[in-house]
């Protein structure tokens, strides 16, 4: 059984790909304060990483609370 505090290698990518999606996020967001406004397209495309790594994370995480709930409910029979 893995530490307590070790966390999947899935919420792990999805922590990296929601942090990048943030960083595209603030530079397509921020130039349009400063006056702005035509972005290109891959910047546009690049701020999905941040909910497309939410859900990664959400998903391994839930992945890895019903694997230690099976483990613990068995251990427990």
């Amino acid at each position: 059984m893995p530490p307590a505090n070790a966390r999947p290698t899935s919420v792990l990518i999805g922590f990296v790909l929601f942090g990048i999606g943030l960083l595209f996020l603030l530079v397509t967001v921020l130039p349009y304060f400063f006056g702005s406004a035509n972005r290109p397209l891959w910047l546009n495309l690049g701020s999905l990483l941040a909910p497309i790594g939410l859900a990664v994370a959400v998903a391994g995480a839930v992945r890895t609370g019903r694997a230690e709930q099976r483990d613990a409910s068995r251990r427990a029979e």
